[in-house]
C-alpha cells in the first residue's frame, strides 16, 4: 500500500441506495480499499449483503436521510444548479418541523440495530444535510444519546476546492464549529469529497498534516474507477 494512504480514511457513502451501489462498495470494501461506509437503512439490501460487509471490518456509519424511502426518480448527480437549489431550501427549512426529524432519525438508528445487529461506528448523512445548523444540534444530540463518537465533521476543516457544494458547507461549517467542539465527538482533521477534487493525483501528493476523509460514491463509475486505480 501506498505511504499516502495510512493518513487517509476513505469512506464510500450510500451503501443500501441500490443494488449497484452494494455491489460496488463490496467489491471495494472486500478489495480493501476502504476504512468505513456510511448505511442507508431506508434502504434495500441483498440476501448476503450485510453479512459480507459486516465481514470486511470495516466501520459501518449511519447515513441518516430526511426520506422515509429512496426516492424512485432520483438521479446518480443533480446538476450544480439543482444541488444549490435543494441546499439553499434545505438551510431556510431547517428550523422547521426539527422534533418531527429527531424522531424520524431516531427511527434510523433503530432500523440500523435491527439490520446490523449492533449500534453504528459513526454518524453522518445523505447530501450533507447535518451540516445545515439546526439538523447538526439534532444529530449532535443522537450522538451523544446512542453512543456513537464519530461524526463527519473536519476538526481542522475542508481541504480547499473551487467546487460550489465545497462552498456552502464550507460557510455552515463554520456555524456548526462551536457546537462541534462543546460534544468532544471525534472526527478526522480533514475532510473532502472525492468529486470535489479536480486532480487526484495530484491532490494525494499534497496532502495536509494529520487525517484526510476521503468521502465517495462508488455507485458513480467514474468514481469507482478512481477508487480502484489509487487506492
Amino acid at each position: 500500500m501506498e505511504n499516502y494512504r495510512k493518513n487517509l480514511i476513505i469512506t464510500a457513502d450510500d451503501f443500501g441506495i441500490s443494488p449497484l451501489a452494494n455491489a460496488k462498495i463490496l467489491a471495494l470494501a472486500e478489495a480493501g480499499k476502504l476504512d468505513r461506509t456510511a448505511v442507508m437503512t431506508n434502504g434495500s439490501f441483498g440476501p448476503n449483503d450485510i453479512e459480507r460487509i459486516k465481514k470486511t471490518g470495516i466501520k459501518l456509519d449511519i447515513h441518516l436521510d430526511t426520506h422515509a424511502e429512496i426516492p424512485a426518480d432520483r438521479k446518480l448527480r443533480d446538476g450544480i444548479i439543482m444541488r444549490g437549489i435543494k441546499f439553499l431550501f434545505a438551510y431556510l427549512s431547517d428550523h422547521l418541523h426539527t422534533h418531527s426529524k429527531e424522531q424520524h432519525w431516531e427511527k434510523q438508528l433503530q432500523d440500523f440495530q435491527t439490520i446490523l445487529g449492533r449500534y453504528p461506528d459513526g454518524i453522518n448523512s445523505h447530501q450533507h444535510i447535518h451540516f445545515f445548523p439546526a439538523y447538526f444540534k439534532i444529530i449532535i444530540g443522537l450522538a451523544q444519546k446512542n453512543n456513537i463518537f464519530f461524526i463527519r465533521f473536519g476538526r481542522k476543516g475542508f481541504i480547499l476546492s473551487n467546487n460550489k457544494v465545497h462552498h456552502i458547507l464550507y460557510w455552515l461549517r463554520k456555524k456548526d464549529a462551536k457546537v462541534f467542539r462543546a460534544s468532544k465527538l471525534d472526527s478526522t482533521d480533514h475532510m473532502i469529497s472525492l468529486d470535489w477534487i479536480t486532480n487526484l493525483q495530484k491532490f494525494i501528493r499534497h496532502l495536509p498534516a494529520g487525517t484526510t476523509e476521503i468521502v465517495c460514491h462508488p455507485e458513480r463509475e467514474e468514481e469507482f474507477e478512481l477508487m480502484q486505480k489509487y487506492f
